[in-house]
């Protein structure tokens, strides 16, 4: 799975604008979710007779999407969904499938449906490109909220509204070492603390620990990763794409490049150890929770140890969950002519019967379909090994209710959304993605001059700042 959960998401297809033909045949309205006062209206009825067609960019070809074509236009036979993908594999492939998208949305003749993981959200919605989904589901009693992760749609609101409809989603948490920390006599409680807490643990850690074995709580990370991991877990005080805002020349910025300087100056943080107490990991599903959970109770003899996945640390002032990035993000063209029906196909999408029967990497957004997931991984008792080679070939691990129950705290409570995130100072196998975001790549280059004393954080602030609007009024 993690393979493919890396190929599915690194890989970017190329649009065929030139079929197209729905979203620009109609008067380029379409049947809108709101007014022009951005009063919230209705949307019609699918239609059950009327011939139509729903063109969808699915980016990759997904198997997901295929078997939900299949068994929509099963149900409903009046309607066709054109699959548009092109499975490039190069960055020239991405950037060409970006470029035509943006070319397609912007002239009106983009596609009906659109997979928006590769694709520049904030922009679409500036331009208003893309429908308001939070207003038809306000208008829709066929789509009720409680059926759904309702903290991971309002994670991704922007401006108040969704503008993505995602049907998977993976969290973010550290994965500590149960068996030393508990031995340590260090006492934290994840659900609240700080990364000034943090580091005040990491200390008191790493004074009792075996220096052989523990001597950092975190590392494989160079400072400047860590500061754009920093600012990703809290990207909307830093961003407002949708308005074109930056806020990185403030005082809670510099203080968090301070920071971020002193768990490595002070030793916490390591660009290059690995002999860690905890490890930065990205979960899948279910399954992948309980792999990466007791994965290290199958090391050497010598260096096995029980694991506990615990909540990152929040910013100052900031509430309780985990981090959470999302997958098979579906966009409704503004001016699609077919609404209606596109809206009924997001919805099969999302329902239990579609999402209990596909396969996909990540936590399903359909709460029902997720406990189907755990009820049958609970019936198995076990979960078996992913990995061809090592001491991890052909074993098993036991899954009990005690390991869902503590899982939940990461699903229920994911409300910290992050458009990329990079997983460091692992032993897992987990999907590392190269940083494609412009506002990220800046914070990097410039905080760089801090971390190596060439620059004041001040100045520093002030460089960033002055490039991420440049880059946000592009």
């Amino acid at each position: 799975m993690k393979k493919s959960l890396i190929i599915l998401t690194t890989v970017c297809s190329m649009v065929a604008v030139s079929a197209c033909s729905n979203a620009g045949s109609g008067s380029g309205n379409g049947n809108r979710a709101s007014g022009s006062d951005g009063s919230t209206t209705t949307l019609p009825p699918p239609s059950t007779t009327e011939k139509k067609k729903i063109v969808f960019s699915t980016g990759s070809s997904h198997d997901y999407y295929k078997l939900a074509k299949q068994l929509y236009e099963a149900k409903h036979p009046n309607i066709t969904i054109e699959l548009q993908s092109y499975d490039g594999e190069s960055e020239q492939d991405s950037e060409k499938y970006v470029k035509t998208t943006n070319t397609a949305m912007l002239s009106g003749k983009g596609p009906d449906l659109i997979d928006l993981d590769q694709l520049p959200l904030a922009d679409y919605i500036t331009k208003g490109l893309l429908t308001d989904m939070s207003k038809i589901i306000d208008k829709d009693p066929e789509f009720k909220k409680e059926d759904y992760f309702n903290n991971v749609l309002d994670g991704i609101k922007a401006n108040g509204g969704i503008y993505g409809m995602p049907l998977y989603f993976f969290v973010y948490g550290l994965m500590g070492n149960q068996t030393f920390i508990e031995k340590s006599g260090v006492t934290f409680d994840d659900m609240k603390w700080t990364w000034a807490d943090f580091s005040e643990t990491a200390k008191q850690l790493t004074n009792n620990a075996d220096k052989k074995y523990y001597r950092y709580a975190l590392g494989g990370i160079t400072p400047e990763r860590m500061l754009s991991n920093f600012v990703n877990d809290q990207y909307a005080s830093y961003v407002d794409q949708v308005n074109g805002k930056a806020n990185f020349d403030t005082s809670n910025f510099i203080q968090m490049m301070k920071q971020v300087k002193s768990l490595y100056d002070n030793k916490i943080i390591s660009s290059t150890e690995f002999s860690l107490i905890f490890k930065s990991v990205q979960i899948n599903s279910a399954a992948d929770y309980i792999r990466a959970l007791r994965e290290s109770e199958f090391l050497l003899p010598e260096l096995a140890y029980k694991s506990k996945l615990y909540l990152s640390p929040v910013p100052k002032g900031g509430k309780s969950g985990a981090t959470f990035r999302t997958y098979m993000m579906i966009g409704i063209n503004n001016k699609s002519s077919v609404k209606p029906e596109a809206w009924d196909f997001v919805k099969f999408m999302v329902s239990e019967e579609m999402q209990s029967q596909a396969k996909s990497a990540g936590f399903s957004i359909n709460k029902a379909a997720y406990k189907k997931n755990v009820k049958e991984l609970l019936k198995t008792g076990k979960v078996e090994s992913i990995q061809e080679l090592g001491r991890m070939k052909d074993q098993v691990f036991e899954i009990t209710q005690k390991d869902i129950d503590d899982l939940e705290k990461f699903v229920d409570g994911a409300n910290y959304h992050v458009l990329e995130k990079f997983v460091f100072g692992t032993i897992i196998g987990v999907y590392k993605p190269r940083s494609t975001n412009k506002i990220d790549q800046i914070v990097q280059e410039e905080s760089i001059a801090y971390f190596s004393g060439q620059k004041t954080p001040e100045a520093v602030a002030k460089l960033i700042q002055n490039r991420v609007t440049t880059v946000l009024n592009e």
